[in-house]
């Protein structure tokens, strides 16, 4: 997780900002933007429309809103997004329990919330909670063509072997090659039963 911005929705004011990779928004402009696109998407869907993804190329923005508070968290490649979603509903739990009755009259003192980034920090596991390994596949030594000519590799997945370098993961893979992700892996997959690669862990 690269960062996580708790948000008043009426006011669009950042409330609380953690920082746990190499993210630059500035929390005060995204903090309006977030309000506007959770207002625009109220008012397109009549408030039925709950927004919870939303894609900004190297990041996977989470949504949620609840209670008048906004939560943003921008999550990488190597976040689980499931396991994300879970933890920040968890803080976000935490966080209205502790100041639901403060928010009804907010007077837009920051300063009481202070003393809460430690338990956030404490709840996301400092930007790792979702964290998942990730493996780089890399050929164990040159494929000979006779692999194909007896049948255990299609010519396309003979061609796909030199595409694995032991740095790029399959996603990156998929996106330079301009292949489902799917397919990638599944092609990496046989690859690997067959003896054929061994995977580096980045």
């Amino acid at each position: 997780m690269e960062g996580l911005y708790v948000i008043h929705a009426n006011s669009g004011n950042c409330l609380i900002f953690r920082k746990y990779g190499n993210l630059e928004f500035n929390e005060d402009l995204i903090s309006g933007f977030l309000t506007a696109l959770k207002d625009f998407s109220s008012e397109v869907t009549g408030g039925k429309g709950i927004m919870k993804n939303l894609n900004m190329g190297d990041y996977n923005i989470l949504l949620m809103n609840e209670s008048g508070i906004l939560v943003a968290a921008a999550l990488n490649k190597r976040d689980d997004a499931n396991i994300a979603y879970r933890a920040v509903k968890d803080m976000l739990d935490v966080f209205l329990s502790e100041f639901k009755n403060e928010m009804v009259n907010w007077n837009g003192n920051l300063k009481i919330f202070k003393g809460f980034e430690a338990k956030i920090d404490k709840i996301l596991k400092n930007g790792k909670v979702a964290e998942k390994e990730m493996y780089a596949a890399v050929l164990k030594k040159k494929l000979t063509k006779q692999l194909v000519e007896i049948g255990a590799l299609t010519k396309e997945e003979f061609a796909f072997a030199d595409h694995l370098n032991g740095t790029d993961t399959a996603d990156a893979i998929a996106e330079r090659v301009g292949m489902p992700v799917e397919k990638v892996e599944v092609m990496i997959e046989k690859l690997k039963n067959l003896g054929l690669i061994k995977l580096n862990k980045l």
